[in-house]
C-alpha cells in the first residue's frame, strides 16, 4: 500500500512512504495529511479503536471499518439518526485525530451516478448550511465508480463509501484514499449480466432452498427464468467474488446483506433497465391517490403486482406515496391495463410498469391478505432505495426491519 503524508503534498509531487498494515496501526500524527492511498485491498482487521457504538446500518458498519484503519484516528458513530430544530440526517459520526475532533453529520445516499451529481451537491450544500457552525456534512454511500469520484473532488464534497473510498477535508485534517480495485476483481465484478441478477434474486427470496443438494440448480433455474447452464455459472462467479460458498453438500450465502447491496446495486443499474415496460401518468387532472385506488383494485382482476411507494405504503401505513410500479407477469397487455388505469405513456411519469421474471408466484409478497397484490419485499426496498431521495429512506429502513433482516439473520454464516 501507498500513503503519502506529507501535507505539502497537496501542491507539490507527493513522497511516497510504503507501510505495512502492523506499521501504519502505530502512526499517530497531527496534523494529518493521508494523501491519494492506493489500495488493492484492505482487510476487513478487528477495531483498534475504543470501540464505538456498533452501528445498525450494514452502510456504516462498512464505512467505519475503513475509517479505523487509517493511521492515527478514531472514529464513533454517535448515533445512527441525526435530528435537530434545521435538519434531519441519517446518522453523527465523530472523527477524532490526537488534538482535534470533527464532527460529521453522515447523509446516506446510495445508487450514485454521474448523472445525479448535481442534485447531490446542491442537496450537501444546503444540508451544511442548516448544520450548527461546528458540524460538516459527509456522504456515506455505496461504491463509487471513478468518475463519480473525480466529480466529487471536483465538487469538494467529502465522502466514504464502502469500497474504501473516502475524502475528508477540513483546514487541520486531510484525508484522501482511492480504493484502487484489481483489474482481475473489476472484470469479474462486470459479468454480473441481467440474467445473473435475476438468479441473485432467486437466490435471496427462496431461503426453503438452500438446504437441498440435489436439484438445488433446476429450481433456482425455474424460479428464476434463466436455463440451468446460466445458474450453474452464476454460482462458480459468485463463489469467485466470495458471496456464496458450496460445503457439506450445499450452497450457503457467507453475507447475506453484502449480496443484498450488490442485487440491488446491479438492479438499479441493469435489471430495471431491461425489465421497463414503460412509464405513465394519469390523463386529465386524476390526482395520485385516486390512481393508487384504480390500482389496487385492478390488482384483484389483472395479472400484476403492486410494487415501489404504492406497495411500501401499504406494507409500513408510514407515507403517503407519490409514485408507483407495476409488476406485470408475461401475459399481462400493458397498452390495455393503461387504458383500463386511465393512463397515458410520459417519459417522466410516476407509474411505471415492470415485466416480471420466472414464474410470478415467487415475486409475491408473503404476508397474509396482501400476499396477491404486492411485490416481494426485496423489490419494494431495491425501488426505494434507488432514488436515494430522503423522502423514502426511512420507509426503506422500516421495510428492511420488518421484512428482509430475518432473512439476513437466517442466511449469515460468518
Amino acid at each position: 500500500m501507498e500513503v503519502d503524508l506529507n501535507e505539502s503534498s497537496r501542491v507539490s509531487a507527493p513522497r511516497i512512504f510504503e507501510f505495512t498494515i502492523a506499521e501504519k496501526l502505530l502512526i499517530s500524527l497531527s496534523p494529518i495529511s493521508v494523501k491519494s492511498v492506493q489500495l488493492t485491498h484492505i482487510p476487513l482487521l478487528a477495531k483498534w479503536a475504543v470501540d464505538p457504538m456498533h452501528p445498525k446500518n450494514p452502510l456504516f458498519q462498512k464505512c467505519l471499518t475503513y475509517l479505523e484503519q487509517l493511521p492515527g484516528i478514531k472514529a464513533v458513530v454517535q448515533g445512527e439518526s441525526y435530528f435537530s430544530n434545521e435538519a434531519l440526517a441519517d446518522g453523527k459520526l465523530i472523527i477524532s485525530t490526537l488534538n482535534k475532533s470533527i464532527n460529521y453529520v453522515c447523509e446516506i445516499k446510495t445508487g450514485l451516478t454521474n448523472d445525479v451529481i448535481e442534485e447531490v451537491t446542491e442537496y450537501l450544500s444546503n444540508l451544511g448550511k442548516r448544520l450548527k457552525h461546528d458540524e460538516r456534512p459527509l456522504l456515506v454511500t455505496r461504491g463509487l465508480s471513478n468518475l463519480v469520484v473525480e466529480q466529487l473532488l471536483k465538487r469538494n464534497i467529502e465522502f466514504i463509501d464502502v469500497d474504501g473510498n473516502i475524502y475528508l477535508n477540513y483546514p487541520e485534517f486531510y484525508v484522501l484514499v482511492r480504493n484502487q480495485v484489481p483489474k482481475e476483481s473489476v472484470s469479474k465484478s462486470l459479468e454480473i449480466t441481467a440474467a445473473s441478477l435475476q438468479v441473485i434474486y432467486a437466490l435471496l427470496s427462496q431461503s426453503n432452498l438452500f438446504g437441498r443438494g440435489y436439484d438445488f440448480d433446476e429450481e433456482i433455474a425455474y424460479i428464476s427464468g434463466v436455463t440451468p447452464k446460466t445458474v450453474k455459472n452464476t454460482l462458480k462467479k459468485l463463489q469467485g467474488l466470495d458471496y456464496i460458498t458450496y460445503r457439506h453438500g450445499k450452497y450457503e450465502i457467507i453475507d447475506y446483506v453484502r449480496l443484498l447491496e450488490r442485487w440491488e446495486l446491479g438492479y438499479s443499474e441493469r435489471l430495471r433497465a431491461k425489465l421497463t415496460l414503460g412509464t405513465f401518468t394519469p390523463i386529465g387532472k386524476i390526482g395520485f391517490s385516486e390512481v393508487a385506488d384504480k390500482i389496487k383494485e385492478g390488482a384483484e382482476h389483472y395479472d400484476y403486482l403492486i410494487g415501489g411507494e404504492l406497495a411500501a405504503s401499504v406494507m409500513t401505513e408510514y407515507i403517503r406515496p407519490i409514485s408507483a410500479t407495476l409488476h406485470l407477469s408475461s401475459n399481462s397487455n400493458s397498452r390495455e391495463m393503461a387504458v383500463n388505469l386511465k393512463l397515458k405513456p410520459d417519459p417522466d411519469g410516476n407509474i411505471t410498469f415492470l415485466q416480471t421474471f420466472g414464474h410470478v408466484k415467487y415475486h409475491q409478497n408473503e404476508l397474509g391478505e396482501f400476499q396477491k397484490n404486492l411485490i416481494n419485499p426485496l423489490f419494494v426496498h431495491a425501488e426505494l432505495v434507488r432514488t436515494g431521495n430522503s423522502r423514502l429512506k426511512e420507509t426503506a429502513q422500516l421495510i428492511y426491519d420488518r421484512y428482509i433482516e430475518e432473512l439476513a439473520q437466517r442466511h449469515d454464516w460468518l
